[in-house]
């Protein structure tokens, strides 16, 4: 339900991510050559791990007041939120365990919010200081 809610009310315009490979091929291929033209790949280890799910619910909050998203469905996906990533429960071999940090493997929640927390960095960190010259 959180998933779903998630793609109606946050807009992730992919503008910087690359789905695979094959994606990724087949949109280089209609660039023109130029020997100027460079291309930078930023790959993340352990990547739900890394998600600071604090500064994930103060990123959705803030797109939710610029979206002017109804004050009571902004609350009630916040609290969502906030309970599916303090939850972070998963069973491995047969033992159960906590994850302390960041998003759960393989929680259905995981790939959007990581997604969302990803693309901010994109469009207001990395985008904002590639302002220089290589």
């Amino acid at each position: 339900m959180l998933v779903k809610k998630l793609h109606i009310y946050v807009p992730l315009p992919y503008a910087f991510n690359v789905k695979n490979t094959t994606y990724l091929i087949n949109e280089l291929q209609g660039i023109p050559y130029n020997q100027n033209l460079k291309l930078a790949s930023f790959d993340i280890t352990n990547m739900y791990r890394n998600i600071p799910t604090h500064d994930l619910i103060t990123i959705i909050n803030e797109i939710f007041q610029n979206s002017y998203v109804d004050n009571n469905i902004r609350t009630d996906i916040i609290k969502l939120t906030k309970t599916l990533v303090n939850q972070n429960y998963f069973q491995f071999l047969n033992h159960n365990y906590v994850q302390t940090e960041g998003l759960a493997m393989g929680a259905p929640t995981s790939a959007i919010l990581s997604e969302i927390y990803m693309q901010f960095l994109d469009n207001n960190v990395i985008t904002i200081s590639s302002n220089f010259t290589i």
